[in-house]
Parts: structure tokens; sequence; C-alpha cells
């Protein structure tokens, strides 16, 4: 499977892209599954949840969201309830209590985390991040291979996603994963069973589907 793991839809205040339109773009570029992980809110994961099947355009849904702490972002796939403090470790153990994987979303945006310590309770780090590509000079691929060597020193899954704010930006930014449904997903996360496309290699999309 192809999934795009990091897409905002219109229940985040800087996105106007609605559910149905992220999921009728997902499955025109030929991706499987999507991760919707509004600011603050999981409800365009819900809602997209909520649709019948055939308006999900066979698509794997992952609800989730993006909590911005002290620590910098913090994504939590699979969180689904509200989550009422921007508290660094509150935030990671609400999402664990809530069954979520947690995530250290765009990290070469600027520099890896100083609180290190809180490494041990993270899941996965996104190694490409499709709107943050470089990071002090460096090609997308050199930061993608810094990012996966920092992700093996601290025993984390590495994800791929778009960080998509409009329907042209879904898909730059992909992770592949051998799986079928939602309960696979988690435990290919968990098993570190990930390989990660960046935005280079999925440049083909803006000649053929039009972004």
């Amino acid at each position: 499977m192809e999934i795009d793991f990091h897409i905002h839809s219109n229940h985040s205040f800087d996105s106007r892209s609605t559910v149905e339109e992220i999921l009728r773009r997902a499955k025109k570029i030929g991706l499987d599954g999507v991760a919707i992980v509004d600011h603050g809110t999981a409800a365009g994961g819900l809602e997209a949840l909520s649709l019948p099947e055939e308006r999900r355009e066979g698509l794997v849904v992952i609800p989730g969201m993006e909590v911005m702490t002290a620590f910098g972002d913090i994504m939590g796939l699979f969180a689904t309830g509200p989550i009422n403090t921007t508290e660094p470790m509150e935030v990671i153990l609400e999402m664990k209590r809530q069954g979520a994987l947690v995530v250290l979303p765009h990290p070469y945006f600027s520099e890896l985390p100083g609180q290190t310590y809180l490494l041990e309770y993270f899941d996965a780090i996104e190694s490409c991040n499709g709107r943050h590509q470089m990071d002090g000079g460096l090609t997308v691929a050199e930061a993608q291979k810094k990012i996966e060597r920092f992700a093996r020193q601290h025993n984390l899954a590495v994800l791929g996603g778009s960080d998509a704010h409009t329907i042209s930006e879904i898909g730059v930014g992909t992770t592949i994963i051998d799986a079928q449904t939602a309960d696979d997903i988690r435990d290919a996360i968990e098993k570190k069973l990930t390989t990660v496309r960046h935005g280079e290699q999925l440049r083909f999309r803006k000649f053929f589907f039009g972004i």
C-alpha cells in the first residue's frame, strides 16, 4: 500500500480541502490510504470514516491529529478524542491513552529536537514531509537519510507524508507498507516495516495528474 500519512482538511484553520475532495484526489493519483490529521482535532479523519464505503473511494482512512506543543508539533495517528493540553508529555500520554501511535512530524524543518528524552515515547518520525524538504542546504535525499539514521538510533519507524493543506499537495511524500487494513498498517509501523518516498521521487504526479 502507498499511504500519505499527513493531510489537513477544512477542519484545520489553514486548509479549505473538504474530506471528500481529499479522498477523491488520493484515489485519482493512485494512493491506497490516507491519514487525515487536523490541527488540534480528529474531526476530519472521523468524518471520512463516517462516510459510506463507496464514498471513501476504497481507501483505508486513518484518523488522527497534530498538536502544537513547546516541544514542537506532535502527531497522533489513530487518535480520535480531544486533547485539551499543549504540555508535551501530557499530549503524548493522552495520545497513548487513546491508543494512538505518536509521531514526530517535519523534524528537519529546523533542528532535531533537543528534548530527546521524550523520544522514547514516540513510535515514528517523518523522514519526508512534502512541505519541508530542505535542511541547512541538504538535498531532499540527504535530509531523508539524516532522519533515517536518527530514526534507527532512537528505534523509530520512518513515515512520509505530504503535509497537504491544499488538494494539489496530496501525495508529495508517501509511505509504502505491506498491508491491507488499518490494523495491518498499525502493526507495520510498530514493527518498523515502512519505506518512505520523498517529494523528488513523486514529481511525476505533476505531469500525469495535473498537480
